[in-house]
């Protein structure tokens, strides 16, 4: 099977890759449901994750992104029926 880009190396210790595949699966860079780090370099090269450093906010994680649309679906859910009591 053929590359599609171009390729790079990363110097890596066991942790620094475990640490990386983490963020992956955190942020859904998976190839199929293993976590993929070429994945999520290229999401945040395309500007479709954002990195924050030091006393930036942090981005989410999909388990909070999940919460939060739960909690917006809830609100609005909430809002239609307040709106046809009235």
């Amino acid at each position: 099977m053929s590359r599609k880009g171009e390729t790079i190396t990363l110097s890596l210790s066991a942790e620094e890759k475990q640490q990386l595949e983490q963020i992956a699966l955190d942020f859904g860079q998976t190839w199929g449901e293993d976590p993929n780090i070429s994945k999520l370099m290229r999401a945040i090269a395309k500007g479709e994750l954002k990195v924050c450093w030091g006393d930036e906010e942090s981005p989410m994680t999909n388990k909070q992104r999940n919460a939060m649309k739960g909690a917006i679906a809830l609100i609005q859910e909430g809002l239609s029926k307040l709106i046809k009591l009235i």
